[in-house]
Formats: C-alpha cells, sequence, structure tokens
C-alpha cells in the first residue's frame, strides 16, 4: 500500500519507532511535505526515527504528551522544518538526536525548547530568519550553524573539544549563552547581541572565541568569560586585526584566558554597566577603550588604555602601555571596596575632568590602593579619597597613593576633602617620587607649610595654636616630609 504525504499525528501503540512508516500514524500518512505538521500526544512508544530524507512545516507536542520524546535522524539523512518549527506545549521537553545527519530550520522557524544533541558529524542549521528560540543544543563532536539573518534566540549552546558554533552572513547570538570547549565564530558581518559567551580551559582542552573572519571593524557581544568562578581555566579569544566590544549584557564576568591579536593590532572596547575582570596575560597589541563600566585589570594587557566617560580602569595587575584618564575614572584594586595596586609601565595622563579613587582602609599600606607609574604621572582632575572598612584615620597619618617616575602638573580638587564629622581633612603633598594624603585637623589651621631656604621643598611645621597630640604626629611626620614639593 503506498502511503501518501499529509499531516498526522503519532499513534498510542505504533508498531515500530519508525518515522517513515505511514501505519505509525493518525491517519496512516507520513509528514513529509513543506505544508505537514507531524503531532505527537501521549504515546507508549516515543523512540522515535527518522529513516529517510524528510521535510514538514512544524512539529508539535501536545499537552498530553508527557512522556519525553527523542526524535533520532539515522546517518545521511535530513530533517527540515521550514515553516513554523517545533511548537512544544506539553510543559516538558524533546529531543533530537544527530548521528552524522542533518537538522535544517529555514524560513521563520524555531527549535522551540527542544534539546537538540549534535553528535559526532551531526549539524544544525538555522538559515532565513529562523531562531534556535529557547532551545539547549548540545555540539558533541557536532556543528551549530547560523546563517543569513538567523538567530540563537535565547538558546543555551554547549560544545566539547570538537564542537563547532558559527554566526556568518547577517546572523545574530542574540541573547544566547555559548559555552564550552569548542570553537566559537563570528564571520562576516555576523552580531554577538547580547551573548553570554564562555570559553574554558581544562582537561587538556581549551575553548576559544575567534572573530579573525569578521568584517571589521568587528563585533559586539554580552560578555566573555572563564575562569576561576568553576575552578577551570579561562580559553582563548582571537581578534586579528578586529575590535571586540563586550558588555552589552551589563553582566559583570571573570576571564582567566589570554586575548590575541597574532600582531594585527587588534583592540578591546568595555561598555554597559559591568565589570570585566581581565586575569590573564593578554597580548593584544590595539588600543583598550573603557567606555562603560569597570575593566579590572588582575592580570596584563599589552595596550595604549583609554578610561572615558562612564568608564572605570580598575583592578591590581599591569598596563603594559600608556594610560589615558579622560573623562572616567581610575582606581586601583576592586572598585567594591578593597583597596590594590595598579602599575602602569609608562606614563599616564588625567585630564580635568577625570578622576583618580583611593581606596584606604587602614594604616597598614597594603589597605591603601596605589596607582605606580614607571613613567611620567601628567595630573590634573579631581583625587578621590575613600575610606573603606569603617576605618577612619587619625591627624597625622599620612597615605601614599601615587608613586612615579617624574610628575607633571598636579590634581585641580580633591573630593570631599572634609570627614569624620567635619574634623578633618586631607592635605595633598607631592615629594620627588610619589604623593601622600595627609590627616590634618580641621578648622583653625593646627600645621602650616614652610619653604626649605632653597625653596625647592617644604615642610609642615606646627603653629601656635596646635595641641600636643598634633605637634607629636608633626615630629613623627617631619622625618619623610621634609623633601616633598610643594603641591
Amino acid at each position: 500500500m503506498v502511503a501518501h504525504a499529509g499531516s498526522a499525528t503519532w499513534d498510542l501503540n505504533p508498531g515500530s519507532g519508525d518515522w517513515n512508516t505511514a501505519a505509525n500514524w493518525t491517519p496512516a500518512t507520513v509528514p513529509n511535505g513543506p505544508a505537514d505538521t507531524a503531532t505527537f500526544a501521549f504515546s507508549n512508544t516515543t523512540d522515535v526515527s527518522i529513516s529517510a530524507d524528510t521535510e514538514v512545516n512544524g512539529i508539535t507536542f501536545t499537552p498530553a504528551a508527557t512522556n519525553p520524546y527523542l526524535i533520532t535522524l539515522s546517518e545521511f539523512t535530513f530533517l527540515t522544518l521550514s515553516g513554523t518549527g517545533i511548537t512544544n506545549n506539553s510543559g516538558i521537553e524533546h529531543g533530537l538526536e544527530l548521528l552524522f545527519s542533518t537538522l535544517q530550520f529555514s524560513n521563520s522557524s524555531t527549535a522551540d525548547n527542544a534539546n537538540i544533541r549534535n553528535g559526532p558529524g551531526g549539524g544544525t542549521f538555522f538559515s532565513d530568519t529562523s531562531t534556535a528560540g529557547s532551545a539547549t543544543i548540545l555540539n558533541f563532536t557536532g556543528l551549530t550553524a547560523f546563517l543569513d539573518s538567523s538567530t540563537a534566540g535565547s538558546a543555551d549552546i554547549f560544545m566539547d573539544d570538537l564542537g563547532i558554533t558559527e554566526f556568518s552572513n547577517t546572523s545574530t547570538a542574540g541573547s544566547a549563552t555559548i559555552f564550552g570547549y569548542g570553537a566559537i565564530l563570528f564571520d562576516e558581518s555576523s552580531k554577538g547581541g547580547t551573548a553570554r559567551i564562555e570559553v574554558f580551559q581544562g582537561f587538556g582542552l581549551i575553548g576559544f572565541l575567534d572573530i579573525r573572519g569578521h568584517n571589521a571593524p568587528g563585533v559586539t557581544i554580552g560578555s566573555i568569560e572563564g575562569g576561576e568562578d568553576i575552578g577551570l581555566g579561562g580559553g582563548n579569544v582571537f581578534l586579528g586585526a578586529n575590535n571586540l566590544t563586550v558588555g552589552s549584557n551589563n553582566l559583570s564576568t571573570r576571564f582567566s584566558g589570554v586575548i590575541y591579536d597574532g600582531g594585527f593590532a587588534g583592540s578591546l572596547t568595555k561598555i554597559g554597566t559591568g565589570t570585566l575582570d581581565l586575569m590573564g596575560e593578554n597580548t593584544y597589541t590595539g588600543l583598550t577603550n573603557i567606555n562603560g563600566g569597570v575593566l579590572q585589570v588582575d592580570g596584563s594587557i599589552l595596550s595604549n588604555t583609554f578610561t572615558n566617560h562612564k568608564g572605570t580602569l580598575a583592578g591590581s595587575g599591569t598596563v603594559n602601555g600608556n594610560v589615558t584618564n579622560y573623562s572616567g575614572n581610575v582606581s586601583p584594586g576592586d572598585p567594591l571596596g578593597v583597596p590594590g595596586a595598579l602599575t602602569i609601565s609608562n606614563n599616564y595622563m588625567q585630564t580635568p575632568s577625570a578622576t583618580l579613587a583611593i581606596q584606604i582602609g587602614d594604616a597598614d599600606p597594603g589597605q591603601v590602593s596605589v596607582l605606580t607609574v614607571l613613567g611620567n604621572a601628567n595630573l590634573n582632575g579631581s583625587l578621590d579619597p575613600e575610606l573603606v572598612n569603617d576605618f577612619v584615620p587619625a591627624i597625622g597619618q599620612s597615605f601614599t597613593f601615587l608613586e612615579y617616575a617624574s610628575v607633571t602638573n598636579s590634581f585641580s580638587h580633591i573630593k570631599n576633602p572634609v570627614f569624620d564629622h567635619g574634623t578633618k581633612r586631607w592635605s595633598l603633598v607631592y615629594g620627588p617620587n610619589s604623593a601622600y594624603l595627609v590627616v590634618v585637623s580641621n578648622g583653625r589651621p593646627k600645621l602650616s607649610m614652610k619653604r626649605s631656604r632653597d625653596g625647592s621643598s617644604v615642610i609642615l611645621k606646627p603653629n601656635q595654636s596646635a595641641t600636643r597630640t598634633e605637634m607629636e604626629a608633626h615630629q613623627r611626620l617631619d622625618g619623610h616630609l621634609a623633601d616633598f614639593k610643594e603641591p
């Protein structure tokens, strides 16, 4: 008996699990046509196999499909969903498994919340304006490719070491989470959307994000991460000559992998409101622009770096280049209340609209943020001392916050110069190779500054109204403040 294609419902007790056998459907016809819908309700046989190339408009799981289905494509077969795609009204996940076979979503079809397993040689392709929806896609030595203007939607896509997720043409990663040990590729004019990218290193495997095949100037992604949060190392990022813009999903992430450019001056731009903590030894040579949120360098970058409006450079690592603080903030350590020491291997320049934020948590030098500039510090703008951990310094205490090989100009003002209920204020003193904040009494002056005889430095002297405590504080300070230059 010859069965013609048409829409049908999988039987309660089919004679076998073969999709392409008409007797397993009601009516007795095989759903295999661009207008056909294959419907799955309650059945005692939920392991279904496709043994021949098949195309349907869609696959529907009704509320009665309470047993999870697994639809397996036999080797070298194709399943094409060319209309609505998968519609799951059952409240549970159903799966599709590919072994040396191909699953194709075209037109505006969706994967809904299916669980798709691309086994060895298996590939899932999204074309036209189709979407991965909220699917879970597992690339075990398999491929998931987004073509044309398709989107990954909000899917979760995992890769083992030979798994690949590729975006090309004008496709987009949407708000998907894409993670694992395999390859994530953005080519041509594809978009990263607000996708969360996680590449791991561990067990001898290294995952990576590669944007070298993308059109200039580069691509924007939601976030990049991979590292100690899960007990594994971070993977790699390959820029080529392109710019990677990170932060569109406003998440705060840590990345302990390495960002390379292969000598092609690839660059990094931080946007959004979150924090990106770079913990590895990054070697890209193009510019780093911090346009939003926090770029926390706890490893190192080999890049000239610019902090712009709403951007903050933080961390306890090293910037092996020049840093220009245009209209943002530089905050050594963790800006959320943990002081640290940030090193700039070349020069530091701060403009009138920029701020250097220093956290002071104790008299111990390890509890004071320090910016170390191995070149020249060209200063302007604001200095913002921030007391953390409920610490209140005493009159006469001093705190080194800036070290330099040479200094040009000075900060224009100190933010919140008076503290401790208005009883104390900060006094700023510049030395030949470092700058100090000194705590003095607010109100009538207790310590006065006088020039040395040669006029090249100043010393602090108690005036007639100084108390005994303040005079003793002066005596403790006199030894290491005597050679400070006048601010």
